[in-house]
């Protein structure tokens, strides 16, 4: 090697100091037990998730869930631990969400608006969880931690109210849809894509939401783990209800989705009430809607989930 390059070799070895070999040394080591306890820790789990569903927006009180209308909800669960105090989960559950303005009927104006809906709600989600305990899926460590989580998911909904015909009311072409569930969106019952308000457009029925929550696990053998948990979603939609803004005069709404939107976005005349005008709010469109699930989720371990044990 040339004189030259050897001593410039030689003056980067003293620029380099004892503790900087130290701090990539320690760096090193601490990778390599992470590595190697996380091969040996790391596991994936399979089961159900059993709960219930709910949600709070345009037809809850003060954006507050009523819990007595909470509705069955359940699915899928898929588990990887990658170390103690980590895990990451999928997630595939069906719910149904509801809200009606009979549940405030003290509330003059909540009585004289008179809406009401029902949807289900199918949710695909990617969260991770922080176990904060530690949680060990092992012979030795039996135990439980509460743990916090966060992810993301995409969901589908689709509001529907129920028509009851009323003769004097409703357009007699009603007639046979007594009774009928009717999809809302469609009929877009604010006014969305009509002439006047072309570039207000209808609002998807596929979105994505924040779901945060808490929970606890208990591990019950070398494979079988309970869960309980209670998670909300932050949506990007104020359209769970189908309920957001203002009305909008009939003659816009009539002439571009016909009668039944105009039946089913002021029912006010339904109890004899005087019908809303055109700009009365009908719902607050500042505040977006939310879900919930929560219940108890039961896993089998599938794979991996040997213990920890650091081999030098």
């Amino acid at each position: 090697m040339n004189i030259k390059y050897q001593v410039g070799f030689l003056k980067l070895g003293k620029i380099v100091s004892k503790k900087t070999y130290f701090i990539f040394a320690l760096f090193f080591i601490i990778s390599s037990l992470f590595a190697q306890g996380q091969k040996k820790f790391s596991s994936l789990d399979f089961g159900l998730y059993l709960g219930g569903s709910n949600y709070w927006g345009d037809m809850t009180k003060d954006y507050q869930p009523l819990w007595g209308k909470t509705k069955l909800a359940g699915g899928l669960i898929c588990r990887y631990n990658v170390w103690p105090y980590l895990s990451f989960k999928g997630t595939a559950i069906y719910g149904k969400i509801e809200g009606s303005d009979k549940n405030f009927s003290s509330d003059p104006y909540r009585k004289r608006r008179n809406l009401s809906f029902k949807s289900d709600i199918i949710e695909f989600s990617i969260q991770g969880e922080w176990n904060i305990r530690g949680f060990e899926n092992t012979r030795s460590t039996y135990g439980w931690s509460p743990y916090l989580f966060g992810g993301i998911s995409v969901f589908r909904f689709n509001p529907k109210a129920k028509f009851t015909y009323i003769a004097g009311i409703h357009d007699p072409s009603l007639q046979a849809q007594d009774r009928d569930w009717i999809e809302l969106q469609p009929l877009g019952t604010e006014g969305q894509e009509t002439t006047k308000f072309n570039d207000k457009r209808r609002y998807s029925l596929t979105q994505l939401s924040i779901p945060f929550g808490v929970g606890a696990k208990w591990q019950l053998d070398d494979h079988w783990t309970i869960g309980l948990e209670f998670g909300v979603r932050k949506t990007f939609t104020d359209y769970l209800d189908d309920v957001s803004s203002v009305y909008v005069d009939d003659i816009i709404v009539g002439g571009a989705s016909g009668p039944m939107a105009v039946a089913l976005k002021d029912r006010s005349l339904e109890l004899g009430e005087t019908k809303f005008e055109n700009n009365d709010p009908r719902g607050n469109a500042k505040v977006k809607d939310w879900y919930l699930i929560g219940g108890v989720t039961v896993t089998y371990r599938i794979m991996g989930g040997k213990q920890p044990c650091f081999n030098f």
